[in-house]
C-alpha cells in the first residue's frame, strides 16, 4: 500500500488515536482484527477511502460482520507504520471560506443552547452505536417503534438521574435547568463505550451494525468530545478523566494546569497524598462555594507548613517562603477576623490555590531529592 495515495487528516487528537490504536495492536491474533482497525480509521480520520481500502485489501471474504485476517494484511503493515511514524496522522485543518476570512470565525454554532448542541452530538455518536444499552443504534429486525425507543431511554435517564427527563430534549425544553442538562452529561459518559468493529446490515437499508463495545475507549471519546463542546461554550466546566473525578463535570482551570491536578489526584494516599487529592476534588467540585474552595487552599497549606523547614533548605532564598505563608494567613485562607484581606474575586482564588498546588508539587520533587 503506498501511503502516499492518502491524507491521514484526523478527526480526533493525535494523541488520542495513538492510544486507541496500541490497544488494538494487542489484539492481531484476534479474528476481528481488521475489523477493528477499520472501525478505528473510518471514525478517525476525515478520509472515509483509508478504512474501504485496508478493508478490502486486508480481508477475505468472511461473515458479514467480521473480515478473515491474512498474514501480514495492508491492517497490520498501516497500524504499524502509523504507529512507528505518528507525524503521518495530522490534525484536520477545515477550508476557511470567503465570510469566515472577513469577518472572522462565526458564532453562529453558539446561537443554539448548550443543551440542544449536546443532544445533536449524541445524535451523532449514537449513529455508530456509542451508547448500546440506553440509547441502541437499533435495527430494522428489532420490531420497537420509534416510540417505544424514546420512552425507554427517557425512562432510563430519568431513573438514572432521579429527575423527569424526555429524551431527546427537544426545541419546547431547551429551558431544562443546567443542574438536569449537566446530569445527562455525566450520566451518559458512564454508558459510553466505544464499538471497536462493524458489518453491514444491506436489508431494507439497515446501514452498519456495531460490537466487540469498550467502555475504557468510549469513555475517553466521550470525554474529548463534550469537553470539546463545553470549552467553546464556555462554561468553565469539563469531565474529568481521572480518579473519583473520571466522568464528572469539574471546575475548570483557566490556567491550563487542569493536567497537574488530575496527576496528583492519583497520588497514593499515605503521606500527603490523600490530603493533596482531597483538596483538589473539594476545589474542584462543581458546586463548590467560596468556602469551600479557600478551606481546600487551607487544606494544602498546612501540607506545605508541616514541611516548611524542607523549602527554606531548597529551592527558596532565605526568608523568601514566607512571602506564600503570607498569603495563606492574610488573605482569609487560615484565619476569619477584620485584619484579613477577602475582597478578591474568584479568579484571584483560581490564582492562590494553583499556586499553592504548584509549591505542593515543588516540595514533594525536594523530599525526593533529598531521601
Amino acid at each position: 500500500m503506498d501511503l502516499t495515495d492518502f491524507d491521514f487528516s484526523l478527526r480526533w487528537p493525535r494523541e488520542l488515536f495513538l492510544w486507541e490504536a496500541r490497544r488494538i495492536a494487542t489484539q492481531r491474533r484476534s479474528s476481528s482484527f481488521i475489523n477493528m482497525v477499520v472501525c478505528l480509521f473510518s471514525e478517525a480520520f476525515v478520509d472515509g477511502d483509508i478504512a474501504g481500502s485496508v478493508e478490502q485489501l486486508s480481508s477475505t471474504s468472511g461473515s458479514w460482520f467480521t473480515p478473515v485476517a491474512t498474514p501480514n494484511s495492508d491492517a497490520d503493515n498501516l497500524l504499524d507504520a502509523l504507529l512507528k511514524n505518528p507525524s503521518l496522522a495530522h490534525a484536520y485543518e477545515p477550508p476557511t471560506y470567503w465570510l469566515e476570512r472577513q469577518s472572522g470565525p462565526s458564532r453562529a454554532g453558539l446561537r443554539k443552547s448548550l443543551a440542544r448542541a449536546y443532544v445533536e452530538l449524541i445524535d451523532e455518536m449514537r449513529e455508530v452505536d456509542y451508547f448500546p444499552k440506553v440509547l441502541p443504534k437499533g435495527c430494522v429486525d428489532d420490531g420497537s417503534t420509534w416510540q417505544e425507543f424514546l420512552d425507554h431511554a427517557s425512562s432510563e435517564i430519568s431513573r438514572a438521574i432521579r429527575t423527569d427527563v424526555r429524551w431527546p430534549i427537544d426545541d419546547s425544553a431547551l429551558s431544562i435547568p443546567d443542574d438536569v442538562l449537566y446530569s445527562v452529561i455525566e450520566y451518559l459518559h458512564d454508558q459510553a463505550q466505544r464499538p471497536r468493529t462493524r458489518g453491514f446490515h444491506s436489508y431494507a437499508d439497515c446501514g452498519w451494525h456495531y460490537g466487540d463495545h469498550n467502555k475504557e475507549s468510549g469513555g475517553v471519546v466521550y470525554r474529548w468530545r463534550v469537553n470539546e463542546l463545553l470549552d467553546r461554550y464556555d462554561v468553565g466546566l469539563r469531565l474529568g478523566s481521572k480518579g473519583a473525578e473520571k466522568g464528572r463535570l469539574v471546575r475548570h482551570s483557566r490556567f491550563d494546569l487542569d493536567d497537574l491536578a488530575e496527576e496528583l489526584t492519583e497520588v497514593s494516599s499515605e503521606g500527603h497524598g490523600g490530603k493533596v487529592a482531597s483538596a483538589i476534588r473539594l476545589y474542584r467540585a462543581r458546586a463548590s462555594t467560596v468556602h469551600d474552595r479557600r478551606a481546600a487552599v487551607a487544606q494544602l497549606a498546612g501540607i506545605l507548613e508541616s514541611a516548611r523547614q524542607t523549602l527554606k533548605s531548597g529551592e527558596f532564598a532565605k526568608g523568601d517562603e514566607s512571602a506564600l505563608f503570607n498569603i495563606f494567613n492574610n488573605f482569609a485562607i487560615r484565619h476569619d477576623n477584620e485584619r484579613q484581606q477577602g475582597a478578591y474575586g474568584d479568579e484571584y482564588l483560581d490564582w492562590i490555590f494553583w499556586t499553592t498546588l504548584a509549591a505542593v508539587q515543588l516540595l514533594g520533587e525536594l523530599e525526593r531529592r533529598t531521601s
